[in-house]
C-alpha cells in the first residue's frame, strides 16, 4: 500500500512508500479508503523531527490526522456502513483507562499514554487506505464532501468554543464581541462559528488589508484586521472591550498579548502548541492584577472528542446553508498524495493544503 510517512526524530523525512503495511480489518473494525488527508503545522513539525512517534516495531510512521474517507466495510450493526463519508477522530485512550478516557473523553487524558493517528504510537491517515473502531468514525452527509476534511480543524475550534461557554456560566455573561488570532484553517474556522452564534468578530494575522483573506472573511460579515497596522492590544480602543479571544496563530510572542486583550469577565481560548523556546517580556504584575480584578479568563484546549467531531459537523452545514461555497473556498490548494513533499512549501495566501488519495 502507498502512504505518505516519515522518520520520526529525523529532519526532513517525508516521503511516499509503497510498501507500508495494508490494513486488516478485526471483526469489529471497518474498512476506510482515504480520500483527503489535510496538512497542517502538527504535520510540518512531525516532518522537521520536531517530535512524533512510529507504532511500536515500525521503523516509520505514516503521517496525517486530518482526514476524509468513505467506508468500504463495516460490521454489522455499526452505524457506518459501505458508502459511507466518513471522518475518523484522532486521540485513542490510554491502557490505565484514567477517568476522563473511560468516559470516553480521550482528549482529556490524565496519564498522557494516550496515542494519536499520525502523531504519537499510531500510523495516521496519509495512505490509501486505513482500518478502525466505527466508534471512532463520524458520518458525514454527501453534500459537505467538498469541504468535509475541515472537520478534525473544526473540532477543535468546537472544543473551545463549548468549554469557554460552559465555563462562562459561572456568571451572566453576554457577550458581544470575539477576537481572533491567527487567520490560517482554524483561525477561519473559529470565526465562522463565532459568527454563526451571533458575535460581532475580528480577525486579526499578519497580512496585509485588502488580501484574499480579508476579502473572505468579509464575505462573512467579519472583520480582518492586520497586525502590521493595527497592533493586538490597541484594537479594543477602537473596538470595545473584546469578551472572547480565540488565539490560532501557533506564534510565542501572540500568547501575552492575547491573554492581555481581554475586557472584563473576558475569556482567552489558547489552541496553539508553541514550539522551541522563547523568551517574552510581560508586565506579569499588571497582568495579574487585571485577571483578577476583572475575572478574567484564560484556558488551553487541544485535540477534541467524538462530540466535538458531532458539533463541527452541525456547523459545517449552518456555515454552508448560509453561505455557500464560503467553506469549499479555504481550500486553497489540492495536491496529489505522491507530490506531499510540494504541500509544505506554503504560498502567501494559502489557507488550507489537502492531499488528494482518491
Amino acid at each position: 500500500m502507498r502512504a505518505v510517512a516519515v522518520v520520526p526524530g529525523t529532519r526532513d523525512s517525508l516521503h511516499v512508500r509503497s510498501d507500508a503495511p495494508k490494513p486488516s480489518t478485526g471483526p469489529d473494525e471497518a474498512l476506510v479508503r482515504v480520500v483527503e488527508a489535510g496538512v497542517c503545522g502538527t504535520d510540518v513539525e512531525i516532518h522537521q523531527g520536531l517530535y512524533g512517534e512510529a507504532p511500536p516495531g515500525s521503523p516509520f510512521l505514516i503521517l496525517g490526522h486530518e482526514n476524509l474517507g468513505v467506508g468500504e466495510s463495516a460490521p454489522a450493526g455499526a452505524a457506518v456502513a459501505a458508502g459511507d463519508l466518513v471522518v475518523s477522530t484522532v486521540r485513542r485512550p490510554c491502557p490505565e483507562r484514567c477517568r476522563p478516557c473511560a468516559s470516553d473523553q480521550n482528549d482529556m487524558c490524565l496519564t498522557g499514554n494516550f496515542h494519536e493517528r499520525g502523531i504519537k504510537g499510531l500510523h495516521g491517515f496519509m495512505s490509501e487506505r486505513y482500518a478502525e473502531s466505527p466508534h471512532y468514525l463520524v458520518k458525514l452527509p454527501p453534500h459537505l464532501r467538498k469541504f468535509a476534511v475541515l472537520m478534525e480543524p473544526m473540532s477543535v475550534v468546537q472544543k473551545g468554543i463549548q468549554q469557554a461557554v460552559a465555563i462562562q456560566q459561572r456568571l451572566a455573561w453576554d457577550p458581544r464581541r470575539a477576537m481572533v488570532l491567527g487567520a490560517g484553517p482554524v483561525g477561519m474556522l473559529a470565526a465562522a462559528s463565532l459568527r454563526l452564534r451571533g458575535f460581532e468578530v475580528y480577525v486579526m494575522a499578519t497580512g496585509p488589508e485588502g488580501s484574499f483573506k480579508d476579502r473572505h472573511l468579509r464575505e462573512a460579515g467579519i472583520t480582518y484586521v492586520s497586525t502590521k497596522t493595527t497592533p493586538i492590544l490597541a484594537l479594543p480602543k477602537k473596538t470595545g472591550p473584546i469578551d472572547l479571544v480565540f488565539e490560532a496563530t501557533g506564534a510565542t510572542a501572540v500568547v501575552a498579548p492575547a491573554m492581555q486583550v481581554l475586557g472584563p469577565n473576558g475569556v482567552c481560548i489558547l489552541s496553539s502548541v508553541t514550539g522551541g523556546q522563547q523568551m517574552v517580556e510581560m508586565d506579569l504584575a499588571t497582568w495579574n492584577r487585571e485577571v483578577v480584578l476583572g475575572n478574567r479568563l484564560v484556558f488551553g484546549t487541544v485535540n477534541a472528542s467524538r462530540a466535538h467531531f458531532e458539533m463541527g459537523r452541525r456547523d459545517l452545514e449552518a456555515v454552508e446553508e448560509l453561505l455557500p461555497g464560503w467553506l469549499g473556498r479555504l481550500i486553497t490548494r489540492r495536491i496529489p498524495f505522491t507530490e506531499a513533499t510540494r504541500a509544505l512549501q506554503k504560498p502567501p495566501d494559502d489557507i488550507k493544503t489537502v492531499l488528494t488519495f482518491d
